[in-house]
């Protein structure tokens, strides 16, 4: 099993370490973040109780098979992270990650179909 965890892990290990660092600080931060809703927040405790919590009345697959019986608890985990993204509000997560708002503005979108121009009114004028 090493044998093959071992040549995997730095073959993938420098372009997935980054990437699993970066969201790791995403969950913590939105976690912290209070414009995301409590019950939201919640889940990731939630999840990290249900995999904790020996002996747990409800289980999807029982921890009596070696291996199997965690992937149900790291399923549960999972979806969790993928709730508190995915229900944060968006501009939140962007604002975390490091990406700039999109601007609906015309001016930005296509610079060269704008004139530039002043105005004024003629009915103010004496």
């Amino acid at each position: 099993m090493f044998r093959l965890a071992y040549p995997l892990l730095m073959m993938f290990g420098p372009r997935l370490i980054p990437i699993a660092i970066k969201y790791v600080r995403l969950i913590w931060q939105l976690l912290r973040d209070r414009r995301v809703n409590i019950f939201v927040r919640a889940l990731i405790p939630l999840a990290v109780i249900y995999f904790l919590w020996p002996g747990r009345p409800i289980d999807l697959i029982q921890d009596n098979f070696p291996v199997i019986g965690r992937f149900d608890d790291l399923f549960v985990f999972a979806v969790a992270v993928m709730l508190l993204v995915k229900l944060s509000p968006k501009r939140v997560v962007d604002e975390h990650l490091g990406i700039e708002p999109k601007s609906d503005r015309p001016e930005d979108k296509d610079p060269s179909s704008v004139v530039d121009g002043s105005a004024h009114f003629t009915d103010d004028e004496k």
